[in-house]
């Protein structure tokens, strides 16, 4: 058969020249080609090998003891809830107002698994809280103290 005079333009400019065969060859195998060559045997396992190998992982998997969950108790709030907080006359401090209610928004929660000290015990609910304003003046608002507040401690203004 006879080429095309636009074919010998292509091949005077350096391109590749036409597909064979034998360069297809080298890059298609297929894969039960694969399985038979002899570099595949290193994967391969004998009857006894693989019986004993499944049995190893089948004894680990059942002596494996499962970690048990645990579920947390469902926080009395959540983040970007509105609550309050009182704060109780000190009678030793004379400058301590008598009777004070900070007002804030939930910023975040943690669960306490172990005691922290005899104010926070294990299984309490801590909030950190962004104060907005408060019944007592003199107090530089909004702030955000990075205290944790006990729930025990907080009141509900308004759910998010």
């Amino acid at each position: 058969m006879r080429d095309s005079p636009g074919l010998d333009l292509l091949r005077s400019h350096d391109f590749p020249n036409r597909y064979s065969a034998t360069l297809g060859a080298k890059f298609i195998m297929s894969f039960f080609g694969f399985l038979s060559s002899p570099d595949s045997q290193k994967f391969a396992l004998s009857r006894r090998e693989l019986l004993g190998k499944s049995l190893a992982i089948g004894a680990v998997s059942l002596l494996s003891k499962p970690q048990p969950k645990f579920s947390y108790p469902l926080p009395e709030f959540n983040i970007g809830d509105l609550v309050s907080y009182y704060w109780e006359p000190d009678p030793e401090d004379d400058d301590a107002p008598e009777c004070v209610t900070d007002f804030g928004q939930v910023l975040g929660m943690r669960y306490v698994l172990e005691p922290e000290s005899s104010y926070v015990l294990p299984g309490t609910w801590l909030y950190y809280i962004m104060w907005t304003h408060s019944t007592c003046d003199g107090t530089e608002y909004p702030y955000y103290d990075q205290e944790p507040t006990r729930g025990c401690d907080l009141r509900l203004i308004k759910q998010s």
